[in-house]
């Protein structure tokens, strides 16, 4: 190789880095440049003529190490740069060694333990059924239940430049996720729990329990039977068939077909039809414009804005009916009825009670109905047993199905009489505890014939209407119904003097 000169003027123009070394012999001119951020080196040459021995790998690795090239060299690339040279070709920052950019790690993400997607999960019974009204479209939580895991962002892989600086490892992105309400962290933000029960959300990035569930349209196929451990709200109608179960109370701003409504709070909705199908079983107050044919249980009071008609309704407190019409049905109430218009036409019996505590009387009379059943049993089981027995004996040889079946009845006897001495006990220590009651009924319109009304131990059957506004209380010293003045709820039945003014008649049709 010749001796090496450098020109005043660089024949290689502008570099896109910075200039590690430059060379001009007879033979070729030389430049090795390593980018501003020294994640490349390059090489230019400009050999004079072809020559097989004008620059060897060897020879160019040394150049490079020389200049402070230490990883990412391309061997490959070097061949071929040093062989292009010695065929006398001109060659232009060429990449003879480079590295890449540390790459970040795995971004940090959001486990949720819980279903959020909202699609339709249908179950199967044991018999291999699927339940269509049941679409199961998210999963409640239990409060200090927990609703999802943070997992933090990964270090990628460190790497380094071509001159052998190390250049440390990024980390993912760090996930943006917004605490919402009925959530708290635990262990330094990395899980999340419930604070209270209900239905989990993640919405624009925040993650939060509702106790709300609501409902924009219809509860129809699209919607399903609810299971809500909060509030549910339906600003449609409720279909046949699709029932609601809401802890916290429900509230339907539309019409309730023959459904089942269960919760433990209020229950508001615009109307029932059930069709003697429908139920209502409300640990609150209920609250409706309309009812036919609904079968209702509540803890609290019962108002409804027009009508009753062939209802049972049962109230651990009032019902109040004040401008509308009972007709049909039975309504039972612990701290009094008030109604407008009481009582049907062609002759449709509508019994309505006062004073009465309805869940210990219902859970007499289904006591007795147990017990009775229980004899029932107990007497049929006994008189199949010995046609039975003598057939088990008599017949050696079958294949001992006459002594499956005996097998089978003594061990319903025994359950029978399990039950039975289970009963008994119950029966002989119920006692019925003390409910302050109001057996009274007020009558703002009418008390039409065909009305059963039974206040303590008086019941009597209504055999001609009774213009109101008036109160019917119970007179237990004659055993009659007393008709006098109206009075409001608030004034107890015990309060109010049964005597009858001297004037006072019944005012007939």
């Amino acid at each position: 190789m010749s001796e090496t000169t450098e020109p005043e003027t660089s024949p290689f123009g502008e570099t896109p880095g910075n200039a590690v070394h430059e060379e001009h012999n007879e033979d070729f001119s030389l430049q090795i440049v390593i980018a501003d951020d020294e994640m490349a080196a390059m090489a230019s040459i400009l050999p004079q003529k072809p020559n097989d021995d004008l620059l060897a790998p060897t020879q160019l690795i040394k150049i490079l190490s020389d200049c402070g090239v230490e990883d990412g060299i391309d061997m490959k690339r070097i061949d071929a740069f040093c062989l292009h040279a010695c065929e006398g070709k001109d060659q232009r920052n060429i990449v003879l060694a480079a590295t890449q950019l540390p790459q970040p790690g795995a971004d940090g993400w959001l486990e949720v333990k819980i279903r959020t997607d909202n699609a339709v999960h249908f179950e199967e019974d044991e018999k291999g059924h699927l339940d269509l009204y049941t679409l199961n479209l998210f999963t409640c939580v239990d409060p200090e239940q927990e609703v999802a895991i943070l997992h933090p962002p990964e270090l990628g892989e460190a790497s380094s430049t071509v001159t052998g600086k190390i250049l440390p490892p990024l980390p993912g992105k760090e996930p943006k996720i917004r605490l919402g309400s009925g959530v708290r962290v635990e262990d330094g933000g990395s899980h999340f729990i419930a604070e209270i029960a209900g239905r989990v959300e993640l919405t624009e990035n925040t993650l939060s329990v509702s106790e709300d569930f609501i409902v924009h349209g219809d509860v129809d196929l699209e919607v399903g039977n609810i299971n809500f451990p909060g509030f549910t709200k339906v600003r449609g109608d409720v279909l046949d068939n699709f029932d609601i179960r809401s802890i916290k109370g429900i509230e339907v701003g539309g019409a309730v077909g023959t459904c089942h409504l269960t919760t433990d709070g209020d229950i508001t909705i615009g109307s029932m039809a059930g069709r003697d199908e429908g139920v209502i079983r409300c640990g609150g107050d209920l609250k409706a414009n309309y009812l036919n044919g609904v079968y209702v249980e509540c803890m609290g009071t019962v108002t409804v804005i027009n009508e009753v008609r062939n209802c049972i309704i049962k109230s651990a407190k009032s019902i109040i009916v004040k401008s509308g019409l009972i007709s049909g049905g039975e309504c039972i109430a612990l701290e009094g009825i008030e109604i407008g218009d009481a009582g049907a036409t062609a002759g449709v019996v509508t019994r309505l009670s006062s004073g009465v505590y309805f869940p210990e009387t219902d859970r007499l009379q289904m006591l007795k109905a147990q017990q009775k059943s229980i004899t029932l049993q107990n007497q049929f089981i006994n008189h199949s047993l010995g046609p039975l027995k003598k057939q088990a004996n008599k017949d050696k040889s079958t294949t001992g199905a006459n002594q499956k079946r005996l097998e089978i009845l003594l061990q319903r006897l025994e359950l029978l009489k399990m039950m039975k001495e289970k009963g008994d006990k119950e029966l002989n220590n119920f006692v019925f505890e003390d409910h302050p009651g109001n057996a009274k009924i007020n009558i703002h319109k009418r008390l039409r014939e065909k009305v059963i009304i039974s206040l303590g131990t008086v019941t009597e059957e209504i055999r001609y209407e009774h213009y109101g506004p008036l109160s019917v209380i119970a007179d237990t010293v004659n055993g009659i119904l007393h008709f006098g003045d109206m009075s409001a709820l608030t004034l107890n039945a015990d309060d109010m003097d049964t005597d009858p003014e001297p004037d006072q008649q019944p005012q007939e049709a």
